[in-house]
């Protein structure tokens, strides 16, 4: 039996832009995956659908700003991080076709020395962003 993940919406925007300042440098450094394992179809179908090399996704994470920012999980994982929860709305390439996509995206950081973007697909429910 699962429990629902408890969702901290108490940041503050100085926190968020310091999250984002040390995930960017960690994704300048390509120091990060988009995880597609096999419980992560959903990922890997969207990373193809979209042809997203990976210079295509560092610019689509360094794009990313503190307003994009929705809240925070717990990493049930890792006792006592964080998984933090964006998205952001991209102009993608469907095969020719320019599509605007919102783009749901869960992000570990690991030990400060890289990320796990654990989430990269469209979103399965409505999003809130927290400083809109």
């Amino acid at each position: 039996m699962h429990n629902k993940p408890q969702k901290y919406l108490n940041h503050t925007e100085d926190e968020i832009w310091d999250f984002l300042r040390k995930f960017k440098q960690m994704v300048r450094m390509k120091k990060f995956i988009i995880s597609q394992n096999r419980n992560r179809k959903e990922n890997r179908e969207f990373l193809q659908k979209y042809h997203l090399s990976q210079k295509k996704q560092m610019q689509m994470l360094l794009e990313m700003q503190v307003s994009d920012f929705c809240y925070s999980v717990d990493d049930n994982n890792n006792q006592g991080e964080k998984l933090y929860i964006f998205t952001k709305k991209y102009e993608l390439d469907n095969w020719g076709i320019l599509e605007k996509v919102s783009v749901y995206i869960k992000i570990a950081i690991k030990k400060e020395d890289y990320t796990v973007i654990i989430s990269f697909h469209k979103p399965n429910r409505l999003m809130k962003k927290l400083f809109i």
